[in-house]
């Protein structure tokens, strides 16, 4: 059985280590070569954001390691459409090109996975 590995990120940017944990566990499972996708609902979506101003707050932002995703074979992203329209945030708006998914399809998504992570 072929091990595959779903990531959800849900906490805004730079609201503690839980989205960069998130991010550390993408590559180094990668590294291992298995398959990762990524889901960003609720205030997750935030960290996809264009235009985020980081540097106001002294703070890192993730955006370059996720658009860097790629370069480790981490190429599925999955953005939850209730939660743009709650941001009012159309897939413009985001660094990543993301497919948009409805919560049954999500529902669907994840089981799918045999290990989702959601810190």
């Amino acid at each position: 059985m072929n091990k595959n590995l779903l990531l959800i990120f849900r906490h805004p940017p730079f609201s503690g280590s839980n989205n960069r944990d998130t991010l550390d566990i993408a590559l180094a499972c990668s590294a291992f070569d298995i398959p990762v996708s990524l889901v960003f609902l609720n205030d997750g979506i935030l960290q996809l954001h264009k235009n985020q101003e980081s540097h106001l707050l002294q703070q890192k932002s993730l955006i370059n390691n996720l658009n860097a995703l790629a370069m480790y074979d981490i190429e599925d992203y999955y953005v939850l459409e209730d939660s743009l329209a709650d941001y009012q945030i159309t897939t413009q708006d985001l660094s990543l090109n993301c497919k948009v998914i409805n919560g049954e399809q999500l529902a669907l998504l994840i089981r799918t996975f045999n290990t989702v992570i959601n810190l």
